[in-house]
């Protein structure tokens, strides 16, 4: 196809064109206070089960990364509970 006067692939044009409208998607899907705290609280069980198996095993360098996620997601989770 050609574009402002050179040739442009079709492949290129359609991840362009894929790409705009996912930011407008994105833009006008914001999640409600309410949907926000649900998916914080089912991610928090996840890692926490997550927690409990990689305790089990002894796993002790994952256990600090998820360890680390669930803090974040905790404070993440007070904020909003604040509001």
């Amino acid at each position: 196809m050609i574009l402002f006067g050179k040739s442009v692939p079709i492949g290129i044009l359609l991840l362009v064109w894929c790409l705009s409208l996912s930011s407008v998607a994105a833009s006008a899907a914001s999640l409600t206070s309410a949907q926000r705290v649900a998916r914080i609280q089912s991610r928090l069980g996840h890692l926490e089960h997550r927690e409990t198996l990689l305790r089990s095993k002894g796993k002790t360098r994952r256990l600090a990364k998820v360890d680390a996620r669930i803090a974040k997601l905790q404070t993440r989770f007070g904020k909003l509970q604040g509001q």
